[in-house]
C-alpha cells in the first residue's frame, strides 16, 4: 500500500486542493492510504468528515482509497513514502508580533514569512518541529525498519521556504524539496498579460525561492504553421504600450524587470521586501501602489489581517460546502506541484517543476554560494529528482540572490548551533531592515522578538 501523509492537513483549503490533486490520479488510487495529520483536533476531523464524504460521493473512483486522521505525527509518519508539509507553527498570534514588532522600528511588511525579521523568526519557531519531523523520517518513516535504504520524501510547502529546506537538507541530506507557486503563478499571469494560450509561451526560470528570475520567456502563434519561438519579452513590453489598463498594473515587478532586464516571481508586496528600494519611504510605497487586490497590496501586515478575516469565515465556509448533495470529483490536478510529482516518481512519467534543492557543491547555479538553497527546473521520474545544473545567473539577479542567501545562511548557521548573535546577523544583513534601522535598533528589535515569542524559541535558552 502507498501510504501519503499530509502533515498540517488543518489548513482547510490548501489541504482540500492537494488531495484532491492527489485522488485526481489513477496511479495514486489504486491502494493508497491518506494520512491527515494535525494538532488542531477541531479543524482535522472537518477536513477528514469533508473526503470521507468525497470518497462516499465518488465511491467507484476511489474505492482503493483509505482515509485516516491522527494527532499523532509518528503515527502519520511511520511507513509514508511522501509526506505533504504544510505547518504555521505559532499561527496567528506568532504572525502578528512576527509584523507589529519590526514596524515599531520602522521596518514595515506586507507578509513578512520569507526573508527579513517576519521571515527568520517563523523559521526558528519551525525549526524544533522539523527536528522531530526529520528524526522520525529516519527512525520509522518508508522502509526505515527494513533496513533497506529508502527514505521518505518530504514535500515542503512551509515558509520560509529557502531557510527551511536548506535546514532539512543539512539534518537529512537528500530528505526535502520545497514547494512554491511562484513560477508557475507568475508564468499564468505574464500570459494573460500577452494574451497568449497555456502551448504559446515557454519560459525557463531559476535563482532562489521568491527571487527566480525568467531568464528566457518565448512565445509562439499557434495559429501560424510557419511560427517560430520568440523571445516574449520585447511582445509584452508592446502590449503594455498599447494598453492603459496593463500600464496601471506597472508596480514593483514591473520596475526590477526594466532594471535589471528579467522579470521575477512573486507578488509586488512580497518582492519589496526582499530588496532596499522600496518600503523606506511612504512616498515610494505610494507611487508603486497599483491596486487594492492581495498580489499588488504594498500595506504594512496586509497579508496577516487577510488572514486573520479568512480565519472568521473559514470553517462557516467549509461546512457550508460539506452539506453539498454532490462533491464532484475532480478529474485533472490543479498546477499545484506536490500531486504531479508523487505521480511521476510512482509511475515513471516525466513531470518538469521548479523546486528547491541544494545548490551542491555550486552545480546548480554556479555563481550563487555552494551548498545553499536555489530553485531550479528539476524533472521528476521513476529514479527520482533530477535537478538541472549549469545555470549560470547574469550579474544583477546574482548580486540580489546573495543579498538574501546571506540572511538565509546566517538564521541556519543561528538555528544548527543555537547562537542568538547569528540570528541578528541574519536580520543585520536583511536588505529591507537596513534599509531603515541602524545596527544598534536592529539588536534592540530582535532581542524584544526574542523575548516576546519566547514560548516557541525557548530552545536557544
Amino acid at each position: 500500500m502507498l501510504k501519503i501523509s499530509f502533515i498540517g492537513a488543518a489548513s482547510l483549503v490548501f489541504g482540500e486542493n492537494i488531495i484532491s490533486d492527489l485522488l485526481s490520479f489513477p496511479a495514486l488510487r489504486k491502494d493508497t492510504l491518506i494520512c491527515l495529520e494535525d494538532i488542531d483536533a477541531h479543524r482535522l476531523d472537518l477536513i477528514y468528515q469533508y473526503f470521507q464524504k468525497y470518497k462516499e460521493l465518488n465511491e467507484k473512483e476511489l474505492e482503493g482509497v483509505q482515509i485516516e486522521k491522527t494527532t499523532d505525527q509518528k503515527k502519520a509518519i511511520e511507513d509514508a513514502k511522501y509526506i505533504i508539509n504544510a505547518v504555521h507553527v505559532g499561527g496567528l498570534d506568532a504572525y502578528k508580533l512576527d509584523v507589529e514588532i519590526p514596524f515599531k522600528y520602522g521596518v514595515s511588511q506586507t507578509v513578512g514569512d520569507t526573508l527579513g525579521p517576519g521571515g527568520v523568526f517563523r523559521f526558528l519557531r519551525t525549526v524544533p518541529f522539523f527536528n522531530q519531523l526529520l528524526e522520525d523520517m529516519k527512525t520509522i518513516g518508508y522502509n526505515a525498519d527494513k533496513k533497506e535504504g529508502k527514505k521518505s520524501l518530504l514535500l515542503n510547502y512551509t515558509n520560509p521556504m529557502a531557510m527551511n529546506t536548506w535546514y532539512c537538507n543539512l539534518i537529512y541530506p537528500g530528505s526535502t524539496v520545497g514547494l512554491c507557486h511562484g513560477v508557475q503563478g507568475t508564468a499564468h499571469l505574464l500570459r494573460l498579460w500577452l494574451g497568449a494560450r497555456p502551448e504559446e509561451i515557454s519560459y525557463f526560470c531559476a535563482g532562489i525561492n521568491h527571487m527566480a528570475w525568467f531568464l528566457e520567456f518565448w512565445y509562439k502563434d499557434s495559429n501560424d504553421p510557419n511560427a517560430q519561438w520568440q523571445n516574449a519579452y520585447p511582445l509584452l513590453r508592446e502590449k503594455f504600450k498599447q494598453s492603459e489598463k496593463l500600464q496601471r498594473l506597472k508596480g514593483i515587478r514591473w520596475d526590477m524587470m526594466e532594471a535589471t532586464g528579467y522579470f521575477m516571481t512573486e507578488s509586488d508586496g512580497h518582492l519589496s521586501e526582499y530588496l532596499p528600494y522600496y518600503r523606506k519611504r511612504k512616498d515610494l510605497l505610494e507611487k508603486y501602489r497599483v491596486g487594492p487586490d492581495w498580489l499588488s497590496t504594498l500595506e504594512q501586515a496586509s497579508d496577516y489581517h487577510e488572514q486573520v478575516k479568512f480565519q472568521e469565515s473559514l470553517e462557516s465556509f467549509f461546512r457550508r460546502k460539506m452539506k453539498r448533495r454532490k462533491l464532484p470529483f475532480r478529474k485533472a490536478a490543479s498546477d499545484e506541484y506536490a500531486s504531479h510529482i508523487i505521480n511521476a516518481l510512482e509511475t515513471g512519467v516525466p513531470f518538469r517543476f521548479n523546486g528547491n534543492v541544494i545548490n551542491k557543491e555550486g552545480s546548480l547555479i554556479t555563481n550563487l554560494p555552494n551548498n545553499c538553497c536555489v530553485e531550479v527546473p528539476i524533472f521528476a521520474d521513476k529514479q527520482g529528482l533530477h535537478p538541472q545544473g549549469g545555470i549560470i545567473l547574469p550579474t544583477i539577479c546574482q548580486a540580489l540572490c546573495i543579498s538574501n542567501i546571506m540572511v538565509q545562511k546566517a538564521a541556519v548557521e543561528g538555528a544548527l548551533t543555537l547562537d542568538k548573535e547569528k540570528i541578528y546577523h541574519a536580520i543585520l544583513l536583511d536588505p529591507n531592515t537596513a534599509s531603515v534601522c541602524s545596527p544598534a535598533e536592529i539588536r534592540e528589535m530582535v532581542n524584544e522578538m526574542f523575548e516576546a515569542e519566547k514560548q516557541w524559541v525557548n530552545y536557544f535558552d
